[in-house]
């Protein structure tokens, strides 16, 4: 079972990702948050994550810097930053973060879960 964490601070969008996320045979969120701060308080739980999915604009600060934190936790988790913004040099500021994958969030959420599916190493 791949266990995926959700950082979204849209509730509405967390929850439909949720949605389709969950829907996945081999896939469950095993917890979602709306901000840096909630992220950093699940403790030792980041340590059993296997994928993050990341919004890039929280609340509290920029979700890039919870990369860090979650590879400190678990060095194999595999991070997917999602973003609205269209910042040029984004992919390769994230890269350099540490994250696995940036998608644009006007991606579809059909292609969000592939692209999950592609970083665990799963396929359709």
């Amino acid at each position: 079972m791949l266990r995926l964490l959700l950082v979204e601070d849209h509730a509405a969008f967390r929850g439909a990702l949720k949605f389709v996320l969950n829907l996945r045979p081999g896939m469950k969120v095993v917890a979602e948050c709306g901000s840096l701060a909630e992220c950093r308080a699940l403790g030792d739980l980041l340590k059993s994550i296997d994928l993050a999915l990341l919004d890039l604009m929280l609340p509290d600060g920029d979700g890039a810097d919870l990369v860090a934190v979650l590879r400190g936790a678990n060095p194999e988790v595999r991070v997917l930053v999602l973003s609205a913004s269209i910042e040029p040099g984004l992919h390769e500021r994230m890269a350099e973060a540490g994250a696995d994958g940036v998608l644009n969030k006007t991606t579809a959420l059909t292609g969000i879960v592939s692209e999950v599916a592609r970083l665990a190493g799963r396929t359709r």
